[in-house]
């Protein structure tokens, strides 16, 4: 029987990823059933609850305290609690230039560098808001990888850095690539003329890839964090980005994309857009409509593939972007009724999800809040027409982001391929900078688990895979494309296709 016990550490701090990756490390060594480690923030203290790891000593923790929660059988649990311990003690110390230690404060830091810096912030949102408050008040852009931030102090961050002259581009801002150095995760893509502004990590990195392929390479790629666009925020670093790529002569077209802005920081955009002397593209997952942009004569798309092709084409007019698409197979019989998605990427699960909603129109569910759709949780067996978002708090606690660690999303896809409900399961794959190495390997063994699970009837269920990357990244994406082939994976040029053409199947089918 498996039992929770946990340690705390008074005053010891650990960035995220770190721990995330120490978590993991120790739960492979140890054998333990889950291991986490967090910062005993309230919200990381919700997050142990949810995933019934909470103890009275992390419940009493300190914010700025150590958190760690172990469950495990109870003659292995002591020695894995010591395996964590052992693995914070032998992390060593890093040092930065010139072999000094690693500076302790944003200030420290910048005694490092001279002239325009950028500082990416990655620790618990109760003290990311503080650390990026000191980088913007040294004049400094800010990539605010943290989230838990409340609304008032991501408003309050981003008119300080209006008034200096920066950009906060967060909380939660997941991917940027700036003057070609790439912030988080994001992918190796070729210099050239758009300029896109995303409200959207895996958007923003399925935008400046396709680009990429497409032979349009981009100027700048900002992230603003996913609220940047309600009203409550007013759009200030989106629009601020706008100025920048405006003022930016190597940028001669402009993108913008995200959720549906609210309504008055949409009109602000829309202002902006008419005003430019650039042009201007939109793309807002989900939208009910664009009659706004169409009454201004601003280009729209109806998802993240069609708004990268309307971009190249505005970045190149003789460019046929049909030609570089193409035509998807036939549509075929499969035995399940059902399609599970399985993502790492948040926008790319709703993406495919909207599609769904479409196509399929009927038993519809996401542990994402998609209109039309039945909800689910982690706690939760998947039914129906589901669509999981694997990046989504829930199933990262304790764990790290499955573009880093796939292995919990690989348990899933070998549940989904034995079930004999399931025709068709659709799934991304992000290369790049930040992601785990190997992913097309681990897929295809999770595919070859499930062969032997169901005796080689998993073979009767369909994969429909996207690659997100490019052939600038290491491993290429053509390299990934071929491991995906040769084990009978369908890879597909981007996530709206190989979603349109997977539920199509399903839709034929019923």
């Amino acid at each position: 029987m498996s039992i929770v016990k946990s340690i705390v550490l008074p005053d010891t701090y650990r960035d995220s990823v770190f721990l995330m990756k120490l978590s993991v490390q120790a739960r492979d060594a140890s054998g333990a059933e889950q291991i986490s480690a967090m910062m005993a923030t309230e919200r990381n203290k919700d997050l142990y609850q949810s995933s019934g790891l909470l103890t009275t000593e992390i419940s009493q923790a300190k914010p700025d305290d150590l958190a760690i929660a172990v469950k495990a059988p109870e003659d292995l649990i002591d020695a894995a609690l010591n395996i964590v311990k052992q693995m914070l003690e032998a992390a060593p110390k890093k040092q930065g230039q010139a072999g000094r230690d690693i500076p302790k404060t944003i200030k420290e830091a910048l005694d490092e560098f001279e002239g325009k810096t950028t500082v990416l912030i990655s620790s618990a949102g109760d003290y990311a808001a503080y650390e990026a408050a000191q980088a913007v008040t040294y004049g400094c852009d800010v990539v605010l990888y943290s989230d838990n931030i409340s609304l008032e102090n991501e408003r309050l961050l981003k008119e300080l850095a209006k008034k200096k002259g920066c950009l906060v581009m967060g909380p939660d801002c997941g991917t940027a690539i700036i003057e070609g150095i790439p912030f988080a995760f994001a992918n190796k893509v070729s210099k050239g003329i758009v300029g896109v502004i995303g409200a959207s990590g895996t958007g923003l990195q399925e935008v400046t890839c396709l680009l990429d392929r497409l032979g349009v390479g981009i100027s700048q790629a900002y992230g603003t964090g996913g609220r940047d666009l309600k009203d409550e925020i007013g759009g200030i670093t989106a629009i601020s980005a706008f100025e920048r790529l405006i003022a930016d002569d190597t940028t001669k077209i402009i993108g913008i994309l995200g959720k549906p802005p609210g309504a008055k920081t949409r009109a602000k955009l829309i202002e902006l857009a008419k005003r430019s002397p650039k042009k201007v593209a939109v793309h807002f997952l989900g939208a009910d409509n664009y009659d706004e942009e169409k009454a201004a004569n601003i280009p729209y798309a109806n998802d993240l593939t069609e708004f990268s092709c309307l971009l190249a084409e505005l970045a190149n007019p003789s460019l046929d972007t049909k030609a570089f698409f193409k035509a998807l197979p036939n549509l075929v019989t499969v035995k399940g009724k059902y399609i599970r998605g399985l993502f790492s990427g948040g926008t790319l699960c709703q993406e495919s999800a909207e599609i769904a909603g479409k196509i399929i129109g009927k038993e519809l569910y996401s542990n994402l809040k998609v209109q039309g759709f039945g909800y689910v949780n982690a706690s939760m067996q998947s039914k129906g027409n589901c669509f999981w978002d694997f990046g989504e708090d829930e199933f990262t606690v304790g764990r790290p982001h499955p573009m880093m660690a796939p292995e919990l999303r690989m348990d899933h896809l070998v549940q989904a391929l034995v079930d004999p409900e399931v025709g068709v399961v659709i799934a991304d794959l992000v290369i790049g900078y930040g992601a785990a190495e190997g992913q097309a390997q681990t897929f295809v063994q999770a595919v070859k688990r499930a062969e032997t699970k169901s005796d080689g009837k998993s073979k009767n269920t369909l994969i429909a895979v996207s690659v997100c990357g490019t052939e600038l990244d290491s491993p290429s994406r053509t390299a990934v494309k071929q491991i995906l082939e040769q084990a009978g994976v369908m890879v597909f040029e981007s996530n709206a296709l190989a979603a349109k053409w997977a539920c199509s199947v399903i839709a034929n089918n019923n």
